[in-house]
């Protein structure tokens, strides 16, 4: 600001302004500098682009393509104006011209780690794991992302025998991501060393007991000596992983049977078909606007003829408890219950059906492999690939998709409906029409 008082012709002060003041959340002021940059030269590109940063957050997609697009037409060499089209196009819904966008990114810039990471995201939903994998790794060059996140001195594992070395595996991200990934942990019980596996505490109870063989301890508990060491969100590549050869056991957890068999003599006395919700995230998610949704657009659409409903969200937010009072009996809510994943996976294998948006006990219920029906945004996660109504992750779980970026409705109604056909006696309506091995 002082800087611009004392010069406020300064078109590139003006912009960097715009940005700080956005970084702090003063939307409206940072668009007035961003804008009056503008008006002071109207070819500066890098205005252009902090202008379409700021429409996506305002969910303005639209406007944000036409500003990404505007500076790259001014300065067509400009990377970081290529890479924010492409996240701009993918939020948009037009994912091929996402990924052209953003390989011409990466041709620009080769050495800037944030452009290949949303690469990979752009490879990897179209299924390109080879490549896309490979331009994953730059994940860990990504300050942004790679903040918080252990960090280890020791050599990253290139998939080696161990011969007679330490190992260390670790949790990157979110417990959704462990709880995907940790499938691939089994897979090295022949490499001839010893494995450590850190993961979130929450994660801990539940997965002790699945790998006997691995010594599991919480993130933040001190960790015996290791020689090498690896995220589990790299596991693929090592694996050389396709969609065709992903690891897709129809259940690599299981719950445990003590907790599970009270929590069936709980529920012995229900008749109706018992399904667990669960309707937003952690907030805090980057894509959390995408993915999760207010309970009183997701319960009010369930609430069916046949069928009791069980809340599985753990952390209900503010505008969620009026909505569970007003549903009364309608639905029970067993949060109070569920202490850790342990606690939650034994009350997913109770019940008949979890539909949850893309969240941790999405994964979770897919792992244990109970049918589960997933809300899916149009193009957020990788994982879930593109135009499909299954997954090669989870033999057992539904996709409902967007048909379009932001609109739920139609994925809403379709739930709504194939619960109804459920509750009225079609059995087979709880997993994919297809499966692809």
């Amino acid at each position: 600001r002082q800087v611009s008082a004392r010069d406020p012709s300064d078109h590139v002060i003006l912009n960097n302004l715009g940005a700080c003041l956005f970084e702090l959340g003063q939307v409206d002021d940072a668009i007035a500098c961003v804008e009056l940059a503008l008006a002071l030269k109207p070819d500066y590109a890098a205005a252009h682009t902090n202008l379409g940063i700021i429409f996506e957050a305002q969910n303005l997609v639209e406007a944000a393509v036409a500003a990404h697009r505007r500076a790259i037409e001014l300065e067509p060499l400009y990377a970081k104006g290529h890479a924010n089209l492409a996240v701009a196009l993918r939020n948009a819904g037009e994912i091929d011209a996402a990924l052209v966008a953003s390989r011409r990114a990466v041709a620009l810039d080769p050495e800037q780690p944030l452009a290949h990471y949303n690469h990979a995201h752009f490879l990897l939903m179209n299924g390109e794991f080879e490549e896309g994998f490979e331009e994953y790794q730059w994940r860990r060059k990504t300050r942004m992302l790679s903040d918080g996140d252990p960090v280890f001195d020791e050599p990253e594992w290139q998939g080696e025998p161990l011969a007679g070395r330490t190992l260390l595996l670790f949790a990157e991200y979110g417990l959704g991501d462990a709880i995907n990934f940790v499938r691939y942990v089994p897979m090295l019980a022949g490499s001839g060393g010893r494995i450590i596996l850190q993961v979130q505490p929450a994660l801990v109870a539940l997965l002790r007991p699945m790998l006997p063989d691995v010594a599991v301890f919480a993130r933040g508990e001190p960790l015996p000596p290791f020689d090498l060491q690896l995220p589990l969100l790299s596991l693929p590549r090592i694996f050389r992983t396709t969609v065709e050869t992903i690891p897709a056991a129809i259940s690599y957890l299981r719950a445990d049977a003590g907790k599970l068999a009270r929590w069936r003599e709980a529920l012995a006395g229900v008749t109706a078909l018992k399904v667990g919700v669960v309707w937003a995230g952690n907030p805090r998610h980057k894509g959390d606007r995408q993915r999760s949704l207010p309970a009183d657009a997701v319960l009010r659409r369930l609430v069916t003829s046949g069928v009791q409903l069980y809340s599985l969200q753990k952390e209900p937010r503010p505008d969620d408890a009026p909505v569970l009072r007003a549903l009364g009996a309608g639905i029970v809510d067993l949060a109070p219950t569920l202490g850790d994943f342990a606690d939650t996976a034994a009350a997913v294998c109770a019940l008949d059906l979890v539909i949850a948006v893309d969240t941790s006990v999405a994964h979770l219920a897919g792992a244990l492999g109970r049918p589960v029906w997933m809300l899916c945004p149009y193009a957020l996660d990788w994982r879930w690939l593109r135009d499909r109504a299954d997954t090669p992750w989870y033999p057992t779980m539904r996709l409902f998709r967007q048909d379009r970026p932001q609109a739920w409705d139609r994925a809403l109604a379709r739930v709504s409906d194939e619960l109804a056909r459920l509750a009225g006696g079609e059995r087979e309506l709880l997993l994919p029409a297809r499966l692809v091995r």
